[in-house]
């Protein structure tokens, strides 16, 4: 018994569907973020939206550069904010941090939550003990 073959073309091309944004100006996410990864996608998603443009992003830390107008800031992308603490990334360094949830109640620097899309001032304080960098 012989089978027909479809062509390659047509197989890999017709199984695509396309899908609607959910808001009119198409930035919906169909995943939740679960790392900084994805962080990183999201707000490079929603960069120009929020105000910045990405002059730089790279591996080191800070994760970007951004420009906000004429100031260049300096940006690091983690899934929380203790992470930021617990990674031991120097706080003089950087000038914003961006998070997909904020779960400290202070922090010397500026936050910016996504899931929200809040920004969240500075405020000070010593961290908690089990968080601060040895």
């Amino acid at each position: 018994m012989s089978y027909a073959r479809r062509s390659p073309y047509l197989y890999r091309y017709s199984k695509r569907t396309t899908s609607k944004p959910d808001t009119p100006d198409g930035d919906a996410i169909a995943f939740t973020p679960r790392n900084e990864m994805n962080v990183r996608e999201v707000f490079a998603q929603r960069a120009a939206r929020l105000g910045y443009r990405i002059l730089e992003s790279r591996i080191a830390f800070p994760d970007y550069i951004l420009g906000a107008g004429r100031r260049r800031i300096l940006a690091e992308a983690e899934f929380r904010t203790s992470d930021f603490l617990r990674h031991k990334h120097d706080l003089t360094r950087c000038d914003l941090i961006v998070v997909w949830e904020h779960d400290l109640p202070y922090m010397p620097v500026p936050v910016l939550e996504l899931k929200s899309e809040e920004m969240h001032r500075p405020r000070r304080g010593r961290p908690p003990n089990h968080l601060v960098p040895r």
